[in-house]
């Protein structure tokens, strides 16, 4: 199955973003490098990602985003 993404924040150093692997079973968010793709070894789990406190502007606006996400989604 194709892994799903949905972009939560980005600047020139990188893209956050929620990743969906259906066939896996597997949701993460992961922190891309331009040009790169989410690699599950590379990333954190949902309750890892919101206990951090941000570590600048677009991580903020990552956690803020996924916050809304989340409750549009419940």
């Amino acid at each position: 199955m194709t892994t799903l993404t949905h972009c939560l924040a980005e600047d020139a150093t990188g893209t956050w973003m929620i990743v969906f692997e259906p066939g896996e079973l597997h949701l993460y968010v992961a922190c891309v490098a331009p040009g790169a793709t989410a690699e599950p070894a590379d990333s954190m789990t949902i309750e890892d990602f919101l206990a951090w406190r941000p570590k600048g502007q677009t991580h903020k606006l990552a956690i803020d985003n996924l916050v809304t996400w989340l409750k549009t989604a419940l």
